[in-house]
């Protein structure tokens, strides 16, 4: 009986010790019994360190050194601790208030952040050690796993004991940890024979681990079915079509943004991808045209968009492949478990078509760390989460997702969701990429702006715009000011932060993937 993720990786490694578990792209792997044996070691060492159950370890590792990252989470969880992922791009005063939060003993990181770490550690009393991989220090990672007993080793936990926690910062105050038990990460992904589908198969994708999709969909679907990760350390749209066609990838998932720079890529139509069998794609919405286009790219290719929060846990939604190219603006309905409603203004339930929060339950319930105020403000007494979502279902009971409560625009008294214009300006043939806000305006409230990175080679101009929306957006819809940009801003995931766009810090995960964010 699978009762903590220790199982997950004790298993597989008994039943294919030398399958390579994971490859690195262009850096290095690891098979399944290295992953097992190293994680074994290394537990042991940090049991030895007075790493006790229930004590809270960070990581911070790049996917450049995804298999330390690997490695790291299962010794942690083999002694019986807490893993505690951060995102190495933060700064020292926002590592030091996670580690501070947590409560975190212990670190785990790469030698790059050694200055950023050692610097936090300053307002962080509660970190006893750290141990960096190639940066010499109080302890060295390398030293650590180079020799010792690596025979089976874990302390046992049961389903219900606390496994990860998950910062996720919000448009406002601290960030926010979101308490996942070991039952609720095992149940992510759900059995579905993905292993008799998939198994010994690859699977591929760029997501940073240390995000809620990289640390349990990017990590323990592909284990759970017995799958190849091949992982890039920094995605590269050109790479990334190559390293389908070069392992036969049947399995991926990437942001809509990775998509659309891979669809827009001059060597899109030089690869071969008939062995993709299945794309996953989540965290923001996906332009209906780039749907389009997938569809014509990999004809035979199971598009499955995926929605969810981190604080959502297992509940989520997902769009059926034959669906995909019928309702190329909907996300889906919701996977089995979880339940979906969308809840007006008023607080009461939303009618077919009309825009309302969205509202999720599943069948793991997910609080904050430490920080009951915020979950009562999250999630109501009977287990719905509040995701700050707009969207609306159709009479089918498929979701439509309109923006988030803070980018919703209220232009002269309307209300305008960007996604619906970001659609639109996406079937311009000279624009990449788009992200629409809403700025101040004296007399409206706010006005329309699109930030426009255009193709290479255009010469768009604010008029091209303008003339480019007279026939597919409503007058009061139409952005009014535009900024043709070299990039969008975004965060580790790939997501773009409208805030920075708007002058202000952003959200550092967003919406993820129950697969995020």
């Amino acid at each position: 009986m699978v009762e903590s993720i220790v199982d997950l990786l004790r298993s597989q490694a008994a039943k294919t010790p030398d399958q390579l578990a994971a490859i690195v792209d262009g850096i290095s792997q690891i098979t399944y019994g290295e992953w097992g044996r190293l994680s074994n070691r290394l537990g042991r060492k940090l049991a030895g360190l007075g790493l006790e159950k229930g004590d809270r370890v960070a990581l911070l590792f790049n996917n450049a050194e995804a298999v330390s990252f690997m490695v790291g989470y299962f010794a942690v969880h083999k002694a019986g601790g807490v893993i505690v992922p951060i995102n190495t791009r933060l700064a020292a005063g926002e590592i030091s208030y996670i580690l501070s939060n947590s409560e975190a003993v212990g670190a785990l990181g790469e030698a790059s952040v050694a200055a950023k770490l050692e610097a936090a550690r300053k307002n962080a009393p509660c970190v006893r050690w750290a141990a960096l991989k190639g940066a010499g220090g109080e302890l060295d990672l390398d030293e650590l796993l180079k020799d010792g007993d690596d025979s089976e080793f874990a302390i046992p936990c049961a389903a219900d004991d606390l496994c990860d926690i998950l910062y996720t910062s919000g448009t406002t105050g601290f960030p926010k940890g979101v308490a996942c038990t070991h039952g609720d990460v095992i149940s992510l992904g759900g059995s579905g024979g993905l292993d008799k589908m998939f198994g010994g198969r690859a699977f591929l994708h760029a997501v940073p681990l240390f995000t809620f999709a990289g640390t349990h969909a990017m990590m323990m679907t592909p284990l759970k079915a017995g799958m190849t990760s091949i992982i890039q350390p920094r995605f590269d749209a050109g790479r990334f079509l190559a390293l389908i066609e070069q392992h036969k990838v049947v399995l991926s998932y990437a942001v809509p943004s990775m998509i659309v720079l891979a669809l827009q890529h001059p060597d899109i139509e030089t690869h071969d991808y008939s062995s993709l069998q299945m794309l996953m794609y989540g965290t923001a919405p996906m332009p209906p045209e780039a749907v389009r286009k997938l569809g014509e790219i990999c004809p035979k290719t199971m598009l499955l968009n995926v929605y969810g929060l981190t604080e959502g846990g297992g509940a989520a939604c997902s769009l059926p492949p034959f669906e995909a190219k019928k309702r190329p603006g909907s996300i889906g309905r919701p996977l089995p478990g979880t339940e979906l409603k969308i809840i007006t203004e008023e607080g009461n339930e939303a009618a077919p078509n009309e825009v309302g929060e969205i509202r999720m339950r599943g069948k793991h319930r997910r609080r904050y760390f430490n920080n009951e105020e915020a979950s009562s403000d999250t999630w109501t007494e009977d287990g719905w989460l509040k995701t700050g979502d707009l969207g609306y279902l159709d009479e089918d009971g498929y979701l439509y997702i309109s923006g988030r409560n803070k980018d919703m625009i209220i232009r002269g008294g309307f209300n305008v969701y960007p996604v619906e214009i970001e659609a639109a300006l996406h079937e311009h043939p000279e624009i990449l990429e788009v992200a629409v806000i809403g700025v101040p305006h004296d007399v409206l409230g706010e006005d329309i702006k699109a930030c426009i990175v255009a193709r290479p080679g255009a010469n768009l101009s604010e008029d091209d715009i303008a003339k480019f929306c007279e026939d597919r957006l409503a007058d009061y819809k139409r952005p009014r000011q535009i900024e043709f940009m070299a990039e969008l801003p975004r965060n580790a995931l790939g997501k773009v932060l409208k805030r920075s766009l708007r002058g202000g810090s952003d959200d550092q995960s967003g919406t993820g993937l129950a697969a995020e964010a």
